[in-house]
């Protein structure tokens, strides 16, 4: 009898625990920050701004199309690859991209937090090789 009884609370908490729905996808960040930083090495701004906007505001897309504008004046890319990540908990994710241009090397900031149970990319940016994007005291990572 023992035995029934721990099973049916097995099968209680089993059912429990599949009733949770399950949190965000804790790789998305990761996944679409390489996805907008390949759109940004292929210098293909629209689609950058399109999968951008998915996760920050629909409006924003022309703001974020202008602000990445001068990186076509950097020629074609060698490469992208992510040098630095870092979570803040379970709701914040910071992330970086560098991206190896003809004329310089960009570093391009993705800032995630979960917000209603979603993802949202609340600031993205770049900077050139002179002025580093990396959280302040953690120039360390990289450097000069």
């Amino acid at each position: 009898m023992p035995s029934l009884a721990a099973a049916g609370l097995v099968l209680g908490a089993a059912a429990a625990s599949a009733a949770e729905p399950a949190g965000p996808d804790p790789a998305l960040p990761g996944k679409l920050s390489q996805r907008i930083a390949d759109d940004l090495a292929r210098v293909d701004l629209d689609a950058f701004a399109a999968d951008a906007t998915k996760y920050i505001a629909p409006s924003a897309a022309e703001r974020l199309r202008n602000n990445f504008a001068s990186i076509k004046d950097l020629g074609q890319s060698q490469y992208s690859e992510m040098i630095y990540a870092r979570d803040y908990g379970q709701n914040e994710k910071d992330i970086i991209y560098k991206i190896d241009f003809d004329k310089a090397f960009v570093y391009v900031r993705f800032l995630w937090h979960i917000d209603n149970a979603n993802w949202h990319l609340i600031h993205i940016s770049f900077k050139s090789e002179g002025e580093l994007p990396f959280p302040k005291g953690w120039e360390h990572i990289y450097p000069r």
